[in-house]
This record gives structure tokens, sequence and C-alpha cells, in this order.
């Protein structure tokens, strides 16, 4: 049973540092962000207070070996994914409400105080001898200093409102189309149900039924947008904090903690309500499990669930996770073809498992497990050939960019020279590879590592057989697993993908492991390590201020541009979700009660009227029936079907058409011909040339 741990003096000096410092410049940049987080950081704590007490149980019997910190973070990735596949089901159901999942978190948080008590009876943890005291104490906190930077960004990031951020992102447009778009369906129907308009809302929705789940917590879709998004920070918080989990203390955490917490990715995609950090948490996780020094059948079938539940947060994550990471270990891993077939079975069963709740709602809203993806083999309701075409031309390379060297191009760019990966993090991950493989090529077996200052912090599994025993002598080879990993990923999301720089953040865990690894080999391993370790901290002090300075230059030009575009500075949107909702076009040219089709813009969420609206990929049933009828016929099916108004995005309209594909007989010149034929224009912004080139029309009696 782990013992309860008493934080080191080190550890208690660098978490107050990194609460103090990005606090206090907070209170002095943007004092209203103080107004928001107590709030809105309440209801995310609460779920995740609830979710680690819901996975301590099963974590108890899974990782009873691991010390408290892997414990920990095993317990809140398992409990997420109970919350998740729990409102999932009460949500098919029609059994959702604000005190059902209010009561869902405390029955969770009332087991983890039970377990608590039950583990933690009289005991208490050492303190790690090694991060006490000593010289290298205050070097260690100072060189965390930099993380106070992407701290900082993503707080304050988290507490604007939905769309203002990123222009790289096209200032969050697939949060306002799908990511909370849908949940809030969801919540607004009082269930969760099948949405021919939206292709994107079957995919899986590990994270988006998380958000559901805290629109009702706070009491509404609006209520929960920041939440939200403060949930997918924090979800990036707990990624380092699982890699930290699995990395040996003193140095190899300072330098771990500081090459992964400041890649600009983890604080761009985090001040969103994106689901890409769900991915890295639980894939952090399940790496760990089955890289510690003697994993049990138990944890590969944890690491199992934990690769599932990334896979549950994204479908790309089914290859560059679950698969490639299973594939990694079952190459590294030694023993006979029947010993290998037993772990990767478990693990193999374990990600299948908590994979299921996504195939089994495809497979029963429309009789496809991986819709919309395999159409021909399993079909697809309200799905076509023709529109399983027009997805794989869409999220395809054009044939310029399509051969090798194309994509080796990108992959440069992307990887390497956009600055969202710190470069530090690939150079330290091949230089630990390097060290790894050098001394256990001098070895002639796997290399030994450093002995620790405290035991505890390791995993210790227990003597007996079967599957509570650990794999004796057939410890994974730790470098050639993460080395074999990280190059699967890269290859896979080259091949499979149209390699937007996001999708392969996955890439970021068996580097950051490797990193971890090299720094414990440098410092304590070599004949010289002091010059070695300087060069490891060098480095990655290196690439931290790089990733801070590229975060908060992105950060500058996005206030910039936000005050060129509205006049209004970026920090007075704080918390105002409202002003977004008031100002849209829809709600403002439209009355209430008006039932609105809008035709173009599928970013819906601030929208406070009745409204239909489709995802390019999707099939919109007017403009459909449109595409053979003439005018005035389709202005008849409007009325037919009640709608009230019409809202045409050209600006909108013209992009899709450039990339995703969008009827070709959508124009403004159809628009002019529906207006003699039944429609009256009521607002126009298309010989102005704005923005968002909206045309408002209402259907006439």
């Amino acid at each position: 049973m782990a013992q309860i741990p008493r934080l080191s003096r080190g550890d208690r000096l660098a978490s107050l540092v990194l609460v103090v410092v990005p606090g206090a410049v907070l209170a002095v940049c943007w004092p209203a962000v103080w107004l928001v987080l107590p709030v809105d950081g309440a209801y995310v704590a609460a779920l995740l207070l609830g979710a680690a007490g819901w996975g301590a149980w099963p974590t108890a019997w899974l990782a009873s070996g691991q010390s408290t910190g892997r414990q920990v973070c095993l317990a809140t990735a398992l409990g997420l994914g109970v919350l998740s596949t729990a409102t999932l089901a009460l949500g098919v159901a029609g059994l959702l409400s604000g005190p059902v999942a209010w009561a869902l978190l405390a029955v969770g948080a009332g087991l983890g105080a039970i377990r608590l008590l039950r583990a933690g009876r009289g005991q208490h943890g050492n303190v790690d001898s090694d991060s006490v005291a000593g010289p290298g104490l205050l070097a260690r906190t100072l060189v965390l200093l930099p993380l106070c930077v992407p701290i900082v960004v993503v707080l304050y990031a988290a507490c604007l409102p939905p769309g203002l951020l990123w222009a790289g992102e096209a200032r969050g447009y697939d949060v306002l189309e799908y990511h909370l778009q849908v949940p809030r369906e969801y919540f607004d129907a009082g269930r969760i149900l099948f949405l021919p308009h939206n292709v994107y809302a079957s995919f899986p929705q590990g994270v988006e039924t998380l958000y559901l789940l805290l629109m009702y917590l706070a009491g509404g879709p609006l209520a929960a947008a920041i939440p939200a998004q403060l949930l997918h920070a924090t979800l990036g918080g707990l990624t380092v904090a699982a890699l930290l989990a699995w990395t040996p203390r003193g140095w190899p955490r300072v330098l771990v903690a500081l090459v992964v917490g400041t890649t600009a990715w983890l604080a761009y995609l985090g001040s969103l309500a994106y689901v890409e950090l769900g991915v890295l948490f639980f894939t952090a996780v399940a790496a760990g499990l089955l890289i510690s020094e003697k994993p049990t059948l138990r944890t590969a079938f944890a690491a199992g669930i934990c690769a599932g539940l990334a896979g549950g947060c994204k479908y790309t994550a089914l290859v560059l996770v679950a698969a490639a990471l299973g594939s990694a270990w079952l190459i590294g891993m030694r023993g006979g073809p029947k010993t290998r077939a037993v772990r990767l079975g478990l693990y193999g069963f374990g990600a299948i498992l908590a994979f299921s709740p996504w195939l089994i709602r495809n497979a029963a809203f429309t009789g496809n497990p991986v819709y919309p993806f395999a159409y021909g083999w399993f079909g697809g309701r309200d799905w076509s050939a023709a529109q399983a075409e027009q997805w794989q031309r869409g999220h395809s390379l054009p044939v310029e960019s399509a051969s090798l060297g194309a994509r080796a191009r990108i992959a440069f760019d992307e990887l390497l020279n956009s600055g969202m990966y710190n470069q530090a993090l690939w150079l330290l991950g091949l230089g630990g590879l390097a060290l790894l493989a050098t001394r256990r090529a001098a070895q002639g077996s796997e290399p030994e590592v450093p002995a620790r200052a405290n035991p505890s912090d390791e995993a210790h599994a227990g003597a007996n057989a079967g599957i509570t025993g650990p794999l004796q002598g057939d410890t994974p080879r730790f470098w050639s697993v993460l080395a074999i990993w990280a190059a699967l990923i890269v290859i896979a999301w080259a091949a499979f993908t149209h390699m937007p720089g996001r999708f392969a953040v996955p890439v970021i865990i068996p580097l950051a492991l490797l990193v971890g690894r090299g720094v414990e080999l440098s410092a304590g391993s070599f004949p010289r390590p002091r010059p070695a370790l300087a060069v490891f901290i060098g480095f990655s002090l290196a690439g931290a201020v790089l990733g801070d300075l590229k975060l908060v230059s992105m950060l500058r030009d996005e206030a910039a541009s936000w005050q060129s575009l509205t006049g209004v500075r970026l920090n007075e949107m704080i918390d105002r979700a409202d002003i977004l909702r008031d100002v849209n076009p829809v709600n403002t040219a439209v009355p209430a009660g008006a039932y609105v089709w809008m035709v173009g813009d599928a970013r819906a969420f601030y929208v406070a009227r009745r409204y239909h609206y489709t995802v390019p990929f999707s099939t919109d049933p007017w403009l459909e029936f449109s595409a053979t009828a003439d005018p005035p016929a389709s202005v008849a099916w409007l009325r037919t079907h009640g709608v009230t108004h019409v809202v045409f995005s050209w600006s909108e309209s013209a992009r899709l058409r450039r990339s995703y594909g969008f009827p070709p007989h959508v124009t403004p010149a159809w628009a002019d011909a529906l207006a003699r034929g039944g429609l009256k224009l009521v607002s126009s912004d298309r010989e102005q040339g704005g923005a968002g080139a909206f045309e408002v029309y209402e259907v006439m009696p």
C-alpha cells in the first residue's frame, strides 16, 4: 500500500514559486482573472476531485505496487474515464440534470475519502533526502522560473471567452462548431442524441462529455465555457504531473517539467476547449505504466485502459497512442511469444474496453461503430460514398504537398521550425536516447540507473506469480520502446493525416521520458557528471526561453489584432462571453422567437435563437433540395419547415468552397434570385466587405 508522502523542502519551495509568481503577475497585469479563477476553477476542482475518488478503488487493485504520485495520476485518469462514460450513459438515457451531475461528483468524492482514510491511517512517507537541502536546491528552483510564463499565459487566455484566440486556430472555430457546440445541443435537448447536421458529434467525446458535465454543474453552456477551458488547461498540468511521477527525482524532474511546461502547444491548446491535452494526460499515464521498472500484468491492463481513454478523446490517438505505443512495447519487451501475447492481449483488452462506449454509441446511432470512417464496410446513417470521398479529400494533403519530400518539409516546419514544440525537447530527447544506447552498448545489457535516494518513490511489485506478480527479468528495454514509439508517431502522423502540428503532440510524451532518463544518467552515472548535467540544464533553459518568447509574441499579436479589429482591448473581454453572444450577427438581426437557417457559418455556440446549421461534410437538407429546385420552390420549402429567417455567411462559404467543398449553387447571385422568390433582405455587409460578409433574409409569408 502506498504511503502518504510529505512534500520535501525542494517540492514546497518550487510549488510556492510557481504559485506566487504567476499569481502576482496576474494580479498586477490582469486582476480581473482573479475574479474568475476562484469561481470557475471551483467547478474544475470539484470535477477532478470526484474523478480521483471514482478512480481510487480500481487503482488500488491495478497499481498497488506503484508510488503514491503514480497512483494519484492513474486514479484521476481512470476516474475521468468513469465520469465521461457515466455522462454518456446518463445523457443517452435523458437522465442528466444539475442535481444528478453534482451527485455523481459527490459519490466520487465520498469514495475517494473512504479510500484515503483506509490507505493513510497512520502512514506518512519519508521526505526524499535528495530534495531536502544542498547547494542545488535554490538552483533547481531558479531554473523553474521560466515555467511561470506559460502558467500566466494559459490562465489569462483561458479566462477569455471562446472565439477570441488564436488566429492559427481560426479563433477557436472548432470550439464554436463542435467541441462546445455539440455539448450545448445535448444540454438544450436534455439528452445525448445523433446530430445528422454535425458529423463531428459522432467522434469520440471523452473530453466533450466532461464539458457537458460542466454545463450541468455551472447551470448552462455559456456559464461553462470558461470552466471548460480551465479544465483543458488543467489537463495540461496533469500531463506534466504524470510525466514527473515516472521521472526520477532531482534534476531529471526539474528539467522534464521545464522543457515540457514551456512547450508552446500546452499553453496554446490549454486555453481552448479542445481535446488534445486530454489525449496527452491519458497517454502520459499509459506510457508511465508500461515503462515502469517492474511492470505487472495488472499495470499492462491499466495502461491499455489509459491508451483507450486517449483514443476516446480523439480518433487519431487510436493510432498514435494505443497502436503505436503497444507496438513499440511489443518490440521492446523480452520474453517468448506466449508471454508477449498475454501481455499485449491484456493491454489490447484494456484499450478496447475503454474505447468501447464510443463504438457502442455509434453502432446504436448510425450502424457504424467507427462512424464516419470505414463507410465502405459499415455504411452509416445520413452518410454517403460521396460524403466519404469529400471527407477524404478535405483531410488529405494537396497533390503538390503529398510527395515524400514535401511531407518531410512539412514535418520539419511543424515539428522543428514552428517554435510550437520546444526544440530542447527534441535535442535532449535524442541526447537521452544516445546516452541510454551508449551505456547499454558498453555494458552489453540494459543500462543500470543510479540508485534512488527514496526507494518508496519507485514501483514495488509483489513476488507472487500470476496476474499480481512482476514480469520477472522481462522489463522492456526502456530506450528502445520510447524511441520506436516516437518514430511511429511521426511516421503515422505524416502518412495518415493532413499534418497539422497539433495532431502530433503525443510525441511529447516519449521525448520527455527520454529527457528524464538522459538527465538521470548524466547526473549520476558518468565519470564527469557535472559537465554533462550542465549541458542538459543549458539547453533546457535555452529551449524554455525560446518557448516563452514564442508564447508571449503570439499573445501580443492576438491582443493587437483584436484591438485593431474591434477597438476593444483584449483584457476587457475577460469573462465576457455575454458580449460575444450579444453582438452575434444572428442575434442582433433576428428577433426573438425566430427560426434561423444558417448557411456557411457553423459557429453556432453564441446564437441565442432557434437555429439550424450544417458543418461542411454533413448534408444540409435545404441546400440539397434547392440544388434542383427553382427559387420560389426553395423558399416554399423554408415556409413548410417553419423557417422564418436565412443567414448567409459569404466569406465562410467561399473559404469552405476552396478547402472542404461547398454546394456550387450557393452564391450571392442565387440569394438575389431567392429575394425575388419570397425572401426579404433584412441586413447585409456584403458591399462593405465585412469580415463576416453576413446577409440576413426574412422568409415572407
